[in-house]
C-alpha cells in the first residue's frame, strides 16, 4: 500500500519543500522594483539557473519527448536549432545599457515609443503568461493522473497552483529566483536518470539502437527532406522559437543582472548548458521509441511512468513538477509587474505608491493563476498552446523591441502601425493559412511588423531625434516618447 502511494508521498514532500524554500528565501519587499528585479545583486550561477528553470517548463519536457518519438529526425533538427534562441539574447544583452534600469520589456518599449505601445506590450505579455501558466497546470494535472488514482488530480493541482501563487506573490523575484534554482537542480539531476532508465529497458547496445533507428523512416534524412510540408512547418517553428525568448519573463532576467556584461554571460552559459539538457530529453524520446515503436502520442508518457518502479515514478513526477512550477512562478511574477507597473501606471500617468502597488501585485497573481486554470479546461494540446503563446507575442512586441535595442528611435504612431500590422497579419494567417498548411506564421508576422514600422517611418516626415542612432550616441539614452506624432 505504501509502495503504491510512494509517488504521491514523494510529490507531496516536494511541494512542502518548495513552499518552505519559498518562505525561507522571501523577505519583506519594500518597493515594486525590488519585487520585480530584486536588488540586482544575484550571482551569475543563480541567474543561469533561473533562466533555464524558466525556459524549461514541464510542458516542454512532455511535448519534446512526444515529438521526438512522433516526428523523429525533424524534431531533432528543431531542438538543436531552437537552442540558439537562448544564445541570441547574449549579444542582445550587451546592447541594453540604456535600458538596464527598467524592470520590464513593456517599460523599455514605452521609453522609446510611448504610452500606448507600452500598454499593448503589457497586454500581450499578460496573454502569453496566462497561456504558459495553462501549459504548466495541464502538465501538473496530467502527471498526477498518471502517477496515482488514489486522489483526484484536480485537488493536488489546485494545491500546487496555490503554493506557487503564495511564494511568488509574497516573496517577489527573490523567492522565485532561489526556488527556481532549487527546482532547476532537481530536474537537472533527474532527467539524465530518466534517460538512463529508459536505455536500460531497451536491452540494446548503442550500435544496435543506431542500426534500428536507421531502418525507421522518420529517422532517415532522405525521407525527411522529401516531406516538404513537414519540413517547412518545422523550419517556421524553429524561426519562431529563435525569437520566442524575447518575452517578458525571460527578458526580466536581463533586467535582474547587475550589468549588460553579466547578462551577456548569463545567457551565453544558459545556452551552452541548454544543449546538455536537450541531449538527455532527446535520449528519452529515442529510448521510448526503441522500446515500443508503435505507441500513440497520447500513450507515450503513460508508458514511461507505468513501466517504472514506484520510487523512480515518484522522481519523474517530482521532475515534471519542478519544471512546471519553476516556469509558472516566473510567469506569475512578470505578469504581476506588467499589470501593476506598466498598465496601471500608464493609465494613471504617475507612479503608484509602494503599498498600493504591492497590494495590486498580490491580487493580480491570484487572478492570473485562476485565469490560467480556466484556460486549461479549453486547451489540452501542449503543442497547440506553445504555438498560441508564439501568436500572442512574437507578431506584436518582438520587432519594436529589437529595433529599439539596435538603435532605432521612432514615434508612437510608427510603433502602433507596426503592432497593428503584425496582429492583423497573424489573424489573417490563422484564418486562411494555418487551417490548410499547419505552418506557424509568427515569425513572418513579426517581419511584417518590422517592415510596416520602417515604411511608416520613412514614408512621412519625422520629428528630430528619431531614426537610427549609434550605440555610443548620447541620444541613445534619451526617449522620444513625448515627441509630436
Amino acid at each position: 500500500m505504501i509502495l503504491s502511494n510512494l509517488p504521491l508521498l514523494m510529490t507531496g514532500a516536494f511541494l512542502l519543500f518548495t513552499l518552505a524554500a519559498g518562505l525561507y528565501f522571501s523577505k519583506k519587499t519594500t518597493s515594486l522594483k525590488e519585487y520585480a528585479v530584486g536588488n540586482k545583486n544575484f550571482a551569475t550561477a543563480t541567474l543561469v539557473a533561473t533562466v533555464l528553470a524558466t525556459i524549461y517548463g514541464g510542458g516542454g519536457l512532455i511535448r519534446n519527448v512526444q515529438q521526438v518519438y512522433e516526428l523523429g529526425f525533424l524534431w531533432l533538427v528543431y531542438l538543436f536549432l531552437s537552442n540558439f534562441g537562448v544564445l541570441i539574447i547574449s549579444p542582445l544583452a550587451s546592447r541594453m545599457s540604456p535600458f538596464m534600469l527598467n524592470i520590464s520589456i513593456a517599460e523599455t518599449i514605452g521609453s522609446i515609443y510611448g504610452r500606448m505601445p507600452r500598454i499593448i506590450t503589457a497586454l500581450s505579455g499578460i496573454a502569453v503568461a496566462i497561456t504558459s501558466l495553462a501549459i504548466q497546470i495541464n502538465v501538473i494535472q496530467l502527471v498526477l493522473g498518471m502517477c496515482t488514482d488514489m486522489v483526484d488530480p484536480r485537488i493536488i493541482t489546485i494545491i500546487a497552483t496555490l503554493i506557487l501563487i503564495f511564494y511568488s506573490t509574497f516573496g517577489g523575484i527573490r523567492a522565485v529566483t532561489y526556488t527556481d534554482a532549487l527546482q532547476f537542480i532537481t530536474f537537472l539531476v533527474i532527467i539524465p536518470v530518466l534517460a538512463w532508465l529508459i536505455f536500460q529497458k531497451t536491452e540494446k547496445s548503442i550500435g544496435e539502437m543506431i542500426t534500428f533507428l536507421g531502418e525507421q523512416e522518420k529517422f532517415q534524412l532522405n525521407t525527411v527532406l522529401t516531406r516538404h510540408a513537414s519540413l517547412i512547418s518545422v523550419i517556421m517553428l524553429v524561426l519562431s522559437s529563435l525569437v520566442s525568448c524575447i518575452n517578458p519573463d525571460i527578458m526580466q532576467r536581463v533586467y535582474m543582472a547587475s550589468s549588460p556584461i553579466q547578462a551577456k554571460r548569463v545567457f551565453l552559459y544558459s545556452g551552452l548548458l541548454s544543449i546538455f539538457i536537450k541531449i538527455f530529453i532527446i535520449l528519452v524520446g529515442i529510448g521510448v521509441f526503441v522500446v515500443s515503436p508503435n505507441l500513440s502520442i497520447q500513450d507515450i508518457w503513460g508508458f514511461i511512468i507505468n513501466n517504472m518502479h514506484p520510487f523512480f515514478k515518484g522522481l519523474i513526477c517530482i521532475s515534471l513538477f519542478a519544471m512546471a512550477m519553476s516556469t509558472a512562478d516566473s510567469n506569475l511574477n512578470s505578469c504581476s509587474v506588467l499589470i501593476s507597473h506598466d498598465i496601471v501606471e500608464s493609465i494613471r500617468g504617475k507612479q503608484i505608491t509602494t503599498w498600493n502597488g504591492l497590494g495590486l501585485v498580490r491580487a493580480t497573481s491570484l487572478i492570473v493563476g485562476l485565469s490560467a486554470m480556466i484556460v486549461t479546461f479549453y486547451y489540452k494540446d501542449l503543442l497547440a498552446l506553445l504555438k498560441l503563446s508564439f501568436d500572442l507575442s512574437i507578431p506584436i512586441i518582438t520587432a519594436p523591441f529589437l529595433l529599439a535595442v539596435f538603435g532605432f528611435r521612432g514615434t508612437s504612431t510608427t510603433a502602433l502601425i507596426g503592432m497593428v500590422t503584425g496582429a492583423l497579419t497573424m489573424i489573417i494567417w490563422k484564418i486562411w493559412i494555418v487551417s490548410k498548411t499547419n505552418i506557424d506564421g509568427s515569425f513572418l508576422c513579426m517581419l511584417a511588423n518590422g517592415i510596416a514600422m520602417m515604411v511608416a517611418h520613412y514614408s512621412r516626415p519625422q520629428p528630430e531625434g528619431t531614426g537610427w542612432m549609434k550605440e555610443d550616441d548620447e541620444v541613445l539614452k534619451t526617449s522620444v516618447k513625448d515627441l509630436p506624432i
